[in-house]
């Protein structure tokens, strides 16, 4: 009886815990701040799915295919985007020790950094932390099988798809 109640607390709890490891759902329950807003968009394996459908580019098809979810927040005000940017770098260094830098860019102007954990040879989850050149803070999560080639050509077509996509909200 007593590994029952075990096993059913544990299935009630493992939501909630594998919700909580998302970089980005994390960050979000630390650090927004109500008077510092900040941009969310998530795109999940369905959305995926028929963005491959509707373009005809076919690596950006495949790529598509090959992700489970992107997941980006993004501060239009610079004050609030170096806050942001010092609270994900807080954040990473905590809470993501078990993930790999793989690029990390520090110009006058702007600092690039590129995180990534590989669960298995078809599972990877990459975290990327940006301080652009105009000071605006990006944090994107992907989840997936991630080609790193196909990624810069992913983030020009992901930028129109989410900049259409907060069109029509």
């Amino acid at each position: 009886m007593k590994k029952k109640t075990v096993l059913i607390a544990w299935l009630i709890a493992l939501p909630a815990l594998l919700s909580a490891s998302d970089v980005v759902t994390l960050f979000m329950e630390r650090y927004a701040e109500d008077n510092r807003p900040l941009n969310n968009v998530n795109i999940g394996k369905a959305m995926l799915e028929r963005m491959a459908e509707n373009t005809t580019d076919e690596e950006l098809k495949k790529t598509f295919g090959m992700l489970n979810s992107i997941r980006i927040i993004s501060s239009d005000s610079k004050r609030d985007s170096r806050h942001y940017f010092r609270k994900a770098e807080e954040l990473i260094s905590e809470s993501y020790s078990d993930y790999q830098e793989m690029v990390s860019v520090n110009e006058e102007n702007r600092r690039i950094s590129v995180w990534l954990k590989e669960m298995s040879e078809s599972e990877q989850d990459l975290i990327l932390l940006s301080l652009d050149e105009e000071g605006k803070f990006t944090l994107i999560n992907v989840t997936g099988q991630i080609d790193f080639e196909a990624l810069s050509r992913l983030s020009g077509s992901l930028k129109n798809k989410t900049e259409l996509m907060m069109q029509t909200k």
